[in-house]
């Protein structure tokens, strides 16, 4: 699929999958004290232990149910791959599987939500100017996004540092790039360090436009 599910939130994909890794690890640890139980236990507190293991059992199964969608995924596309004149009949298996998994991890983003695990924290509308700018006019260094974007050059470096954590930009040295958007001021500006989109930032202003793209 190349390419996480969570691109709405600032919580990047890495943070997202530790955050579950450790929710699941919570689950088994009250499995485990579930299980255990016996006459001696504290028996106040397990009403309170099995509310709290239903909750993290369903995001165990949502993410069980993910990575065999995902490893369904992986094993079609080898197929397709392999079989490159079967692939218009398996491209509607694919969407669904995409879809499928999709759905999934909207139920996965909104139970993180519901229990507070991550909060909703969307790109403000500077973000997005910088972003929708890069995406226009092409790599682009603080100063001058600072110009064009209408903020001060400390703003600007503040939130690309913001941006290229949540890699939605990438660095790169303005030695590296061909056919710059500004022919002129090439030579005097090559030694600067520009921003480019990444992949990642690509796709999200792509599924802000028109929702998924689900063959990237």
């Amino acid at each position: 699929m190349g390419r996480g599910p969570f691109l709405n939130s600032r919580v990047s994909d890495a943070e997202v999958r530790l955050k579950i890794e450790g929710i699941i690890n919570e689950r088994n640890r009250l499995f485990e004290l579930l299980a255990t139980a016996d006459a001696g236990s504290d028996l106040d507190a397990l009403p309170e232990l099995a509310r709290k293991f239903n909750e993290l059992d369903r995001i165990y199964h949502i993410q069980k149910k993910m990575d065999a969608l995902l490893n369904d995924l992986q094993e079609l596309e080898l197929i397709i791959d392999e079989e490159a004149e079967n692939e218009e009949d398996l491209q509607p298996l694919h969407l669904e599987y995409t879809r499928e998994y999709w759905d999934e991890a909207g139920r996965m983003y909104r139970l993180l939500l519901e229990g507070g695990y991550i909060s909703e924290e969307f790109l403000d509308d500077t973000d997005l100017g910088i972003l929708r700018f890069i995406e226009f006019a092409g790599p682009e260094y603080a100063w001058r996004l600072s110009i064009n974007i209408g903020i001060d050059t400390r703003e600007a470096r503040d939130r690309i540092e913001a941006l290229l954590e949540k890699e939605l930009l990438e660095k790169v040295q303005g030695t590296m790039l061909e056919g710059y958007h500004r022919e002129k001021d090439w030579v005097k500006h090559m030694n600067h360090t520009y921003y480019r989109l990444s992949r990642k930032g690509k796709l999200f202003l792509r599924q802000l436009r028109r929702g998924p793209d689900l063959y990237e």
